[in-house]
């Protein structure tokens, strides 16, 4: 029994250090045997076993020597890009967005559309094994190639079980996506929050390569926060951390969807935004949204951020309050977890002026405490197309290298 603990231990301790030295290549690109040694603390022996590992997990490759000043020239080792590739699916409101990405986080290939009509569970995943399936086919990707499918929703996620608890917008209860889609693609499936699966692409390939807790809050036609403490998500025990669109930010506001009054989402978001342009219009607001269209149900949000670029005072005066709002928001997240960054993204943090995210900025000081934003950092997002697809992605990137999957492919799941 000790020996069998004994190896058990050194093949952990053997996989870790496998996985060590491939995120120091992921992050810093091509490295020699020396360079990983120096970063991992590992002894150049140890290095060049795990080397002779990974080329025969077909992980890395050798490309050949570089100039040094002195001494021989050594040989650098960088990730193999085609030894794997992920596929991300990103399931909103508005479209279904399926791209297939690199072990490295490149893009290699897209599909967006709007959502269907049809919301029905069955249609939607009969949709996206559809739209896989005809990718693969028409880019000659075999599904050997692929490590996985990585899902990133709106609404409350069991990601444990892959079940889509209440995502509000689709009107789904308790939906076993991750089982019907494995079903239907025969390919192992990941699914999360849209919001936590943009802090994983924050993580791996945006604004949080560096920090090891970071808040990222999503604004948009909903709004929702991914938390990660220690570089873990925290899902919180019923995967409803990070809802903060339900924080409430004026007992005087309005109806929310949640039944709640007040809620940040239902002042801050796109269609709470939406709305307060179109009833301010049907009460005879000055406006230049009333040349735009015939009637004020007509307006969209896209019609709304024109006018926001023309100098609309209406537009320009809500955009300014939901920025406010947002930032008193962030302010209590930041109270009570204290993060090193926060990373502001969707739709509306991109489209808004700069005097607009200004307020934002200057309302989330004027409510934080002072003591927990010492060395807090905010700043927009630099992930803007594909976001959530590519954090879909990154749940796999995050079990290859920080989780308990196995780099050897025949020790994965097989379907």
């Amino acid at each position: 029994m000790y020996n069998t603990k004994l190896k058990l231990s050194k093949d952990m301790m053997k996989q870790y250090n496998q996985k060590l030295l491939l995120r120091f290549l992921m992050k810093e690109g091509p490295l020699s045997k020396s360079d990983l040694s120096k970063r991992s603390g590992l002894t150049l022996p140890a290095v060049a076993d795990i080397i002779e590992a990974l080329e025969q997990y077909n992980l890395i490759k050798n490309i050949g020597e570089t100039k040094s000043n002195r001494g021989r020239f050594p040989t650098l080792y960088a990730i193999k890009e085609d030894a794997l590739k992920i596929i991300g699916v990103a399931i909103t409101s508005k479209n279904i967005a399926i791209v297939f990405y690199n072990i490295l986080g490149k893009e290699l290939v897209h599909h967006v559309e709007e959502l269907p009509h049809n919301t029905d569970p069955n249609y939607i995943i009969n949709k996206i094994t559809l739209l896989i399936n005809g990718m693969l086919q028409t880019h000659d990707i075999d599904k050997s190639e692929i490590l996985g499918v990585g899902v990133g929703m709106h609404g409350i996620v069991d990601y444990q079980q892959g079940i889509a608890v209440y995502p509000p917008h689709l009107h789904w209860n308790n939906v076993p996506i991750k089982e019907m889609l494995e079903n239907a693609l025969h390919l192992p499936v990941l699914v999360d929050n849209d919001c936590n699966a943009l802090t994983l692409a924050e993580s791996w390939f945006g604004q949080a390569q560096e920090e090891n807790s970071v808040i990222v809050i999503n604004v948009d036609y909903g709004i929702g926060a991914g938390i990660m403490i220690d570089r873990k998500i925290f899902h919180g025990i019923d995967f409803g951390a990070g809802q903060i669109g339900h924080t409430i930010v004026d007992d005087n506001g309005p109806l929310c969807t949640c039944g709640n009054y007040g809620c940040l989402e239902a002042l801050a978001s796109e269609t709470a935004i939406l709305e307060q342009v179109q009833k301010r219009m049907k009460k005879g607001f000055s406006t230049l949204l009333h040349d735009v269209k015939a009637s004020p149900d007509l307006i969209t949000i896209t019609d709304i951020y024109q006018a926001m670029l023309s100098g609309d005072v209406l537009v320009t005066g809500i955009l300014e309050e939901a920025s406010r709002f947002v930032g008193i928001a962030v302010s209590t997240l930041v109270n009570i977890i204290n993060p090193e960054k926060i990373i502001l993204t969707g739709s509306l943090i991109q489209q808004i002026p700069e005097t607009s995210y200004a307020t934002l900025v200057n309302s989330f000081h004027q409510h934080a405490l002072k003591t927990n934003t010492n060395q807090l950092k905010i700043v927009k997002s630099d992930l803007t197309d594909h976001a959530i697809p590519l954090g879909a992605a990154s749940q796999w990137i995050n079990e290859l290298l920080l989780g308990e999957l196995s780099l050897k492919k025949d020790e994965r799941m097989v379907f």
